[in-house]
């Protein structure tokens, strides 16, 4: 259901953006009973489905229909399709009732399988598109909890590709039927073929020349605390090399989004009694909050700041910790002032110890008509000016952005916008600096952001060498060539738009180099691993091959290349098996605290049993897994439970009723009636458990 929910929004979406036209087209009645029966036939859509209803809008001369059947019973759900007025198919869904807890279940198509269906199916639905995608294959482990495989597939002209057309299916790993389909495709785009392009070295070359890598402070969020990390990076990400030229190009529509002090939960502080005792945690929380200024003092600078008359009236007031730095927090306030013609609103945000601006926004109204009083140069200095009065200290420790997308010249509100970025000697220091706006007509300032974090500094030291960062990221990230559109979201959406090859870095790998190691770091500050299926070269002669493999395709492995099947498994890497079956996506690797504190608030391992290297008995791994399962309760009346075993008397007495369920449920089996509840388990063996819990169902 969220899946059809997340579907239709996104598509509701695209057709709202899609401006209502009358329909002129003398033969609509025709070309809607078109578009019926070429779904109908295209998606096998019976009488069965009993209701129907439509939608349609047009753009560029084309119509466009929202098909939906469904039937009276609802039993059968219900199956959505977006087609052209040409019978080009945009978008197809099919959405049966769910009821029921969800379980995991073996898939009877494999993903290979599931790939050649959907590329069948586009060559069926969307013969036009057939020739001209290329499969990117994520190869990352399956969803344990899902019903079907995802295919993406990006647009290619000549060989090249160009991402912002694609194409996604969901296939059902039961059945093989296509649920969701959904192409998103310009067909007004020309492509032009550009001879003799430049190479990739002198791309990379014109890279190093005209973007570069920048030496950058940057954010860790992985701890705690946030921490700042070094790191080499392109400070403009989004800017790539025109393959004919060599000119710098902006790759894509990039926008700086500033953080926003996240709105903390309600209750306030009070006095604290002087004999009662704090934690050490409790002091630190006091101090942060010591030397606050009031509500009062809080609005009553705002409205100095902004130079407001009574006729504004508060509408919302906060103090908020600044979630990029624990020991700052700030006022945040909203206000408004109303008036017969329209409303003025305004929002300021105050340092709640050292009461400094940190942002503010108000709505100037736009003055047509009017010409622009001040030229870029000019207004550049009212924006020194007004940073050097609001934050003194700040102006000689940041340097002037010029972001190429984004030219300096007036916008359609008669503005300018000046981006400082905070620097430490030759390091930029990431997300931290002043955002600015001023209104070129009469030199008022409209909007005012400030990012200054508190944190600690790593020393430059011992960074490697720049040109060594530049081998890691042409030879380990690398460049290729791509098709863009520039401006593609900006021009009128009925002239053809020419394509523009360029060299861009490749996505699959964040250019986010590790200042001191070299490696390639993901985005919060960690060592990047690529998803993929781990593969054992040590199994083939293990009882358990098969289901070995089948849980390292759904990311339930130990790391490494060797499984070691032979070997006893100690309870961490047992218990490691066991979480990462319990929750795939929970991160766990590297840390054994982790590990316990995650099982121990699951109440599958209890803190007296915690023996990360001691061995697990075939009993002890039964305890686990019936604890995962929720049935200890049931598990512990264990003198209900009849004598299975003809060793029965060797179980723990407090384990009777686990290893009886266990056995029940087809997660263990017996040897000539004997479940030899002692003996430690091997590897292999735990992959047999493991697998059991998880598919003893299927």
């Amino acid at each position: 259901m969220k899946r059809r929910i997340t579907f239709i929004l996104a598509l509701i979406i695209v057709l709202n953006m899609i401006p209502f036209a009358s329909f002129a087209e003398q033969n609509y009645d025709k070309q809607l009973k078109d578009a019926i029966i070429k779904s109908k036939k295209l998606f096998n859509i019976g009488e069965e489905y009993d209701k129907f209803e439509h939608r349609v809008t047009s753009r560029e001369g084309k119509t466009y229909f929202y098909l939906t059947w469904w039937d009276s019973k609802d039993k059968l759900g219900s199956i959505d399709v977006s087609i052209t007025s040409d019978g080009t198919v945009i978008s197809y869904g099919k959405w049966e009732p769910s009821y029921g807890e969800q379980k995991t279940r073996l898939p009877k198509v494999s993903k290979e399988e599931g790939l050649k269906i959907a590329k069948d199916f586009i060559k069926k639905v969307s013969p036009e598109f057939a020739d001209n995608i290329k499969h990117i294959d994520r190869s990352e482990p399956l969803n344990l909890y899902s019903n079907g495989y995802n295919y993406y597939f990006v647009r290619t002209e000549k060989g090249i590709p160009y991402y912002n057309n694609n194409i996604d299916i969901y296939v059902d790993n039961s059945t093989g039927e296509v649920r969701n389909y959904y192409a998103t495709w310009d067909m007004n785009i020309v492509f032009p073929e550009v001879k003799d392009p430049i190479s990739l070295d002198k791309a990379q070359k014109l890279y190093k020349e005209k973007i570069g890598l920048d030496l950058l402070y940057k954010l860790s969020y992985a701890g705690d605390k946030p921490k700042y990390y070094l790191a080499y990076g392109p400070l403009n990400a989004n800017q790539g090399i025109d393959a004919k030229d060599g000119e710098l190009v902006i790759l894509t529509d990039y926008y700086h989004i500033f953080d926003r002090v996240a709105e903390a939960g309600g209750g306030g502080y009070g006095a604290v009694k002087e004999e009662e005792s704090l934690s050490p945690g409790e002091e630190e929380a006091i101090q942060d909050v010591t030397g606050l200024i009031s509500q009062e003092e809080a609005e009553k600078i705002g409205r100095d700041i902004l130079k407001l008359d009574s006729g504004y009236k508060l509408g919302y007031i906060s103090l908020s910790k600044n979630w990029r730095d624990a020991n700052t927090y700030h006022w945040q306030m909203d206000f408004i002032k109303e008036s017969q013609a329209s409303s003025d609103y305004v929002s300021i945000s105050i340092d709640a110890k050292t009461k400094e601006l940190v942002s503010f926004y108000r709505n100037i109204p736009f003055q047509e008509g009017k010409k622009a009083k001040y030229d870029e140069k000019q207004s550049l200095d009212i924006a020194k000016e007004y940073i050097k009065k609001m934050s003194p200290d700040k102006l000689e420790k940041m340097e002037l952005r010029i972001r190429p997308e984004r030219e300096n010249h007036l916008s359609s509100q008669n503005s300018y916008y000046f981006e400082f970025v905070r620097k430490i000697d030759d390091a930029y220091v990431e997300e931290d600096g002043i955002y600015i706006q001023v209104n070129a007509i009469d030199g008022q300032i409209g909007e005012y952001r400030l990012n200054w974090n508190k944190g600690d500094f790593p020393p430059k030291d011992n960074t490697i060498p720049i040109d060594k960062a530049y081998d890691i990221l042409f030879k380990d990230i690398g460049m290729e060539l791509k098709y863009i559109v520039p401006g593609a979201y900006g021009s009128d959406s009925n002239e053809k738009k020419e394509a523009k090859l360029v060299y861009g870095l490749k996505s699959e790998k964040p250019a986010n180099i590790d200042a001191n190691t070299g490696d390639i770091l993901n985005y919060w500050g960690e060592p990047f691993k690529s998803s993929k299926v781990v593969s054992y070269k040590d199994i083939d002669k293990s009882y358990a091959k098969e289901k070995i493999n089948i849980l390292a395709q759904y990311g339930i492995a130990l790391p490494g290349e060797e499984f070691k099947p032979k070997e006893k498994i100690t309870q961490r890497d047992f218990l490691y098996l066991l979480a990462k079956a319990n929750s795939p996506y929970f991160e766990i690797d590297g840390s054994k605290d982790k590990l316990y504190s995650y099982l121990i608030n699951l109440g599958i391992v209890k803190e007296e049993e915690k023996n990360p290297e001691g061995m697990v008995t075939k009993e002890e791994g039964i305890k686990y897994v019936i604890r995962a399962l929720k049935y200890d309760k049931i598990a512990d009346v264990s003198e209900i439970y009849k004598d299975l075993f003809k060793d029965t008397k060797d179980i723990d007495p407090k384990l009777k009723g686990y290893v009886s369920i266990a056995y029940g449920l087809n997660i263990v089996e017996g040897n000539n009636g004997y479940i030899n509840p002692k003996a430690e388990l091997k590897r292999e063996d735990a992959a047999n458990i493991i697998y059991n819990y998880l598919f003893s169902g299927n």
